[in-house]
């Protein structure tokens, strides 16, 4: 059956429909903001989405994008060399692309993470203790489960082993929790932050 489009009187002999509208006059209900800004860590390149620092790929940030945006479209894209996103609409039998500009500007900065990890800044101290085959193959097994949490500040080798200066202490009580093994705790007064005490923690493990 031959459609009339309601709108300019094309017909779908000539033009593609969606519905009862052809394509170019299928009404579009779509609103995006027209400018946007994220944060961009310049070392680990982090980007901050809703408050936090996350791994975003430009496929994660078209996404985070494309959210802000709010209407009638089964799907959508953000391309950033163009500065626009493309929203695909219509119905099960036929979509067609919508093209609306959004400024996104992409900021470099500074994650906290990251200027912690530069300042030398550390929360706990592990110190592993006993033969150094152990030790060293403890050394990589810790730092590859805390470096997907947290930072190595430094190790300094010891006479009786081996320190690593970490950047958080939780991840520390989670990793040795995750991989079963004990360790002694101590804490110390590392001084005040808005007066509150800041203590750090060491965590003595015997290999």
């Amino acid at each position: 059956m031959k459609l009339i489009c309601p709108k300019c009187g094309a017909t779908s002999d000539e033009i593609a429909f969606c519905g009862p509208f052809c394509i170019k006059c299928q009404p579009v209900n779509i609103k995006c903001p027209k400018r946007l800004e994220y944060m961009r860590c310049s070392k680990c390149k982090k980007v901050r989405l809703k408050g936090n620092w996350v791994n975003a790929d430009e496929g994660k940030l078209s996404d985070a994008i494309i959210s802000k945006c709010k209407g009638e479209f089964v799907r959508g894209s953000y391309s950033f060399p163009n500065q626009e996103a493309t929203f695909f609409v219509g119905d099960k039998d036929r979509l067609f692309p919508v093209k609306i500009p959004i400024k996104v500007r992409v900021i470099r900065n500074i994650c906290p993470q990251c200027s912690r990890q530069s300042g030398g800044y550390f929360e706990a101290i592990v110190q592993l203790r006993g033969p150094i085959s152990k030790i060293n193959r403890h050394d990589r097994m810790f730092r590859k489960l805390l470096l997907k949490k947290t930072f190595v500040t430094k190790e300094v080798e010891r006479k009786e082993g081996l320190d690593l200066y970490i950047g958080d202490s939780k991840a520390v009580v989670e990793m040795l929790a995750e991989l079963g093994i004990k360790a002694k705790i101590s804490r110390t007064l590392a001084g005040e932050k808005e007066g509150r005490r800041v203590y750090r923690t060491t965590f003595l493990v015997r290999l």
